[in-house]
């Protein structure tokens, strides 16, 4: 069985090293956006000569929050594509977030649940108030500072509020769903994701936490009957589990113990 790991960093280069060594070593691929340009030249050279790192260069730039993470990784996966190799399982890792079981246990779970593994936590069809939600349009959130300054989330917010004042919505009437940015999904999915990528430019621009919706509504509007174990396997933040919003924080020991099934966490 043969993994390809979506990654993004923002951190150091002497963070992001021992992450992807770790994950080559057991002879997965790793497909990695790196954030700032002196770290990006660093991390190319060091693995210059390996074959199981691919440093994206379709889109360099991601953060989470903005259209640029859930396009970026859809890019990772036409990326993926494009090599003479195949992939069992195409697994998205935010930065900060590493396998907790060995490798040998984790086969031996997808072995045991084939199916994708992505985590909807709620849909349009239970809570009307989501078509809101995906409907307002955010400015800014292009810009880096905008999922750590509060100045810039709130013009982001009253700007918002103008254009939704003048009834200026997407126009998308696919069902919208909301979940965990997280998963694990087989080579027949991923494919169909990577194939019609542009679905996602075309449905979100301007949208805040693009990552937490597009990769569901893709899967529901491609692959509507899909099956799926409805769990991303992550242990994520202070409680374990994911939370609209937020992206993978520190967990405790007392935490991952409350969660002896996942796979990977913060």
């Amino acid at each position: 069985m043969k993994f390809a790991y979506l990654m993004y960093s923002q951190k150091k280069y002497t963070d992001i090293v021992p992450v992807v060594r770790m994950l080559v070593k057991q002879k997965d691929h790793v497909f990695i956006m790196v954030n700032d340009n002196k770290t990006r030249d660093e991390v190319t050279i060091e693995f210059a000569n390996n074959p199981y790192v691919h440093i994206s260069r379709k889109l360099e730039y991601a953060q989470e929050g903005d259209l640029s993470l859930a396009r970026g990784t859809l890019l990772q996966m036409v990326d993926a594509f494009e090599t003479e190799e195949h992939f069992d399982y195409f697994i998205n890792l935010t930065e900060g977030m590493l396998p907790i079981k060995s490798r040998n246990e984790i086969v031996e779970y997808l072995e045991a649940h084939p199916e994708d593994h992505y985590f909807i936590y709620q849909r349009e069809s239970d809570n009307p108030e989501l078509r809101k939600q995906y409907d307002r349009y955010y400015v800014y959130t292009n810009v880096i500072g905008f999922t750590n300054r509060w100045y810039v989330r709130f013009r982001a917010r009253a700007i918002s509020g103008l254009i939704n004042l003048l009834n200026i919505k997407r126009k998308n009437p696919d069902e919208v769903f909301i979940g965990s940015p997280w998963f694990i999904l087989s080579e027949k999915t991923a494919r169909v994701l990577a194939d019609n990528y542009s679905y996602c430019s075309e449905n979100f621009k301007l949208s805040r936490y693009a990552e937490e919706m597009c990769h569901l509504m893709m899967i529901n509007h491609f692959i509507p009957d899909n099956a799926h174990v409805n769990d991303d396997m992550r242990v994520v933040g202070p409680d374990g589990i994911w939370e609209a919003g937020h992206g993978a924080r520190t967990i405790s020991e007392d935490v991952m113990a409350r969660y002896p099934d996942a796979l990977f966490g913060g």
